[in-house]
């Protein structure tokens, strides 16, 4: 018999740990976001300077006013809490970076509120801010 204890005592602390946590409420926290929720084609716009944006894909096209537009590549989004970015691979050999983050945005010129805020990063330039949506959340702006 004096052998059976010490192979109990593991089984016993076994059973004790798994019934911790039966009695409390499941959790009401938000699961993460997950690649899929950035897997979808995007349209983003910001105002002050104007700007638009269009992600499809790997294909990213950035619009400006009075500039030529700027497009490129990105082979995936890093994906991390709530939030994706692409980096551009441009023409120049530079590199234009796309956030974009799942935090409500009031859009400036309609008031439209949109799921996603964006932000894109050129080089040597001060960052644009806007909000984006799928394309057809785009189009009610």
């Amino acid at each position: 018999m004096p052998r059976l204890i010490p192979l109990a005592l593991p089984m016993v602390a076994a059973l004790a740990l798994s019934a911790c946590g039966k009695d409390k409420p499941p959790s009401t926290a938000a699961a993460p976001d997950t690649a899929s929720n950035f897997a979808q084609p995007f349209d983003a716009r910001g105002f002050d300077p104007e700007w638009g944006l269009k992600i499809r894909g790997q294909q990213i096209t950035l619009t400006r006013a009075g500039q030529p537009d700027l497009a490129g590549t990105a082979p995936g989004a890093a994906i991390k809490d709530h939030a994706a970015t692409w980096t551009v691979a441009l023409p120049d050999h530079q590199a234009m970076k796309v956030s974009l983050y799942a935090s409500s945005c009031t859009d400036a010129s309609s008031g439209a509120v949109n799921a996603y805020a964006a932000e894109v990063t050129l080089p040597d330039a001060t960052p644009l801010s806007g909000c984006a949506g799928p394309p057809a959340a785009a189009a009610k702006r």
